[in-house]
């Protein structure tokens, strides 16, 4: 092969490389968000008491949210959710959850079920900040009360929102360290350093502002390594009080397939930081 054919074939591999990095870069909300208008179930079958809520953010966005339980006096989850479908499809979670003691607010992202608006990276904690407060200040629920739960994606958001309020526990679901982390994960030949998102759960649950916490993680997780749940607890572990819980199953199916575990950890849970 001669000179010429080599630096042309390292000119086409290189200029292809960068197409690519550049496509993932210029897509990458296209590529973590996938959001669902179909609302699929609903509350009314759970025979619990329930609200529909209303939330305008403070950059103008109007997110949608339920309230499933008796939020008057126990403790309120709020249940920031997966980079896919809306909260319709978590109805069974919410459901385990309310059975062990506690009210669930599930709300969904900007751009998902029937909020407005399109997610990305500083809309979605824009919009868990704005639950917090609206919960707070027009549910009349302090943040003493609140248990931020987040599942996947949601880690992140759930992860910021104990950085900026004092709640009562912080639960993180099948989470991952950080974006970059997670980035090296799916796309090895990207540097970390051209990776534009950030995510930084680690970083926030350093800085954290609750001193409980929840790491629960399925065995068999092929989207986000159990690495990423045992390294979270890691965290956690040097400065909080910290429990890691090891579901069996992948990353979709954890809670089918430890439903009783998954429960018995919420139970000790609510329990174990129960001030009353």
């Amino acid at each position: 092969m001669s000179f010429k054919v080599v630096v042309k074939l390292i000119l086409w591999i290189g200029a292809g490389y960068l197409l690519l990095v550049g496509a993932l870069i210029m897509f990458q909300n296209q590529i973590i968000f996938h959001p669902s208008g179909q609302m699929i179930d609903s509350p009314d079958r759970l025979g619990l008491e329930w609200s529909e809520h209303y939330i305008e953010t403070p950059d103008g966005v109007t997110i949608h949210g339920w309230l499933i339980g008796d939020a008057s006096e126990q403790p309120v989850v709020i249940y920031s959710h997966g980079n896919a479908g809306n909260i319709s499809g978590r109805i069974g979670i919410a459901e385990t959850i309310v059975n062990q003691g506690a009210a669930v607010f599930l709300y969904d992202y900007r751009g998902y079920g029937n909020s407005e608006g399109s997610p990305d990276e500083a809309g979605i904690y824009t919009d868990g900040i704005a639950v917090v407060n609206y919960l707070e200040e027009e549910a009349g629920i302090p943040p003493e009360r609140m248990i931020f739960y987040g599942r996947s994606l949601g880690g992140a958001v759930a992860a910021r929102q104990a950085a900026e309020f004092d709640g009562r526990a912080l639960v993180l679901d099948s989470s991952f360290i950080n974006g970059k982390e997670i980035a090296s994960d799916v796309y090895p030949f990207v540097p970390g350093f051209l990776v534009p998102i950030q995510f930084p759960v680690d970083e926030d649950l350093r800085t954290s502002r609750i001193d409980t916490v929840l790491v629960m993680h399925g065995s068999s997780d092929r989207i986000v390594n159990i690495r990423h749940g045992k390294r979270l607890y890691e965290i956690a572990s040097e400065t909080k009080n910290a429990r890691f819980v090891e579901l069996q199953g992948g990353h979709n199916d954890s809670f089918n397939t430890s439903r009783d575990l998954f429960a018995e950890s919420w139970s000790s849970l609510i329990r174990d930081t129960d001030d009353s």
